[in-house]
């Protein structure tokens, strides 16, 4: 076996018989990942009424992490308080109660040989319909809307734009959360911050229009990010990941673009509190799959790494103050070989083809180096996640 130490000070195990850099383990600090393929989260599981995960239908996250996979996040978890939970079935971990619960989860992933990682989450504006009808206020980086997003009315945020005090319990909630996961056995934290999460909403220009030391230029923009990150790591410790889903630009007509998405990676890393990057979407319209994160029909090379672009310039500017993972409609793992070997990102994460086949990262191990089943039909999605039903691929059997 060879060691190498390269230059974000992370140990590199080759092991001299493994075909593809894909399979090489990576050492963060005391943390081992047994390979470079990660997975890109899904809720693939409900919580109950109190915020506990409902074991009561098999969890997909349990096969995948059998399969080979290296680190595995848990989906759709709003979590770090009450005011961002956006359904009745979404998984809170805002109590110590929650614990046990959670530490189920961690310890099946572990069982598989993957890193559990506990993505945290808020809806912010997003969540007003269910924060209404239970009679919250939700909790706005505005007052209002720049335009209108389709199916959104403006009125709905009026009078919810956080103040300063609500923005430090935010923060202080975020960073009490992730110590809940620390004891619930889970290697580290994932802050949601793509696609209609609290803090997408605080870094689009079109929610965030704000003239304080939180809204404005970019800096001000990703303030937020960079204190819950630094929040996270004072109360977790060093050797706890923190992970980071950063939506680079918005699919909306007058929303954030990709050079400032990029400029906020370089920010957020430079402080230090962030170990790993994934590149991401922002704010997207559901309505137009092509626009989104889930882009269907990826049955050509050439429609797959449709981040690519995003992910290289992140890696370029960052430097070596974080890593970083590219995802995106990547489904053949000669290509992703190529994005690693190139320099263009450090891991690789999918999602859907792990619905269709959770083992697919010991089919490629084992020799098998075939590219995805999954042509990103996105029937998972229609059919099951967006009825409230389990995660299911239609052509497995159950």
């Amino acid at each position: 076996m060879q060691v190498i130490l390269n230059p974000q000070n992370q140990l590199i195990l080759k092991v001299n018989n493994m075909k593809s850099i894909l399979f090489e383990k990576v050492r963060i600090g005391k943390t081992v990942l047994k390979n470079r393929i990660f997975m890109s989260a899904a809720a693939s599981y409900n919580g109950t009424t109190e915020g506990d995960i409902d074991y009561s239908d098999p969890i997909l996250h349990f096969d995948i992490s059998n399969g080979g996979c290296a680190l595995i996040p848990t989906g759709g978890v709003s979590g770090i308080h009450p005011r961002g939970r956006s359904n009745a079935t979404r998984p809170m971990l805002n109590s110590d109660e929650r614990i046990p619960s959670f530490k189920k989860f961690a310890d099946k992933i572990h069982k598989g040989g993957a890193l559990a990682i506990l993505q945290m989450t808020h809806g912010g504006a997003c969540a007003a319909a269910y924060q209404f009808s239970i009679g919250n206020r939700p909790l706005s980086p505005s007052f209002y809307m720049k335009n209108q997003k389709k199916g959104f009315k403006k009125e709905n945020i009026e009078n919810c734009q956080a103040s300063e005090q609500e923005i430090f319990e935010l923060i202080s909630a975020f960073g009490d959360a992730a110590v809940r996961a620390k004891k619930a056995n889970f290697d580290g934290i994932q802050i949601h911050a793509a696609h209609d999460s609290l803090l997408s909403q605080w870094f689009s220009t079109l929610y965030n229009l704000r003239t304080d030391s939180w809204g404005g230029n970019v800096k001000n923009r990703c303030r937020l990010h960079c204190e819950i990150l630094k929040e996270i790591k004072n109360k977790t410790g060093n050797e706890f990941l923190t992970v980071l889903k950063l939506g680079i630009e918005d699919s909306l007509p007058g929303g954030t673009k990709a050079e400032e998405g990029i400029e906020a990676s370089a920010i957020i890393a430079s402080q230090g509190n962030t170990d790993i990057i994934e590149i991401s979407q922002g704010l997207q319209d559901i309505t137009d799959m092509n626009s989104t994160s889930m882009k269907p029909n990826i049955n050509s090379l050439d429609k797959e790494a449709y981040y690519r672009d995003w992910t290289k310039r992140v890696k370029s500017r960052i430097k070596h103050n974080a890593l970083v993972v590219m995802q995106g409609g990547l489904r053949t793992p000669s290509l992703m070989e190529e994005i690693i070997e190139n320099g263009e990102a450090d891991f690789v994460s999918m999602c859907r083809p792990y619905i269709r086949e959770p083992g697919i990262v010991n089919r490629w191990i084992s020799g098998n180096m075939s590219k995805a089943a999954c042509t990103s039909c996105n029937q998972c999605a229609f059919n099951h996640v967006f009825k409230g039903m389990r995660l299911k691929c239609i052509f497995n059997k159950d």
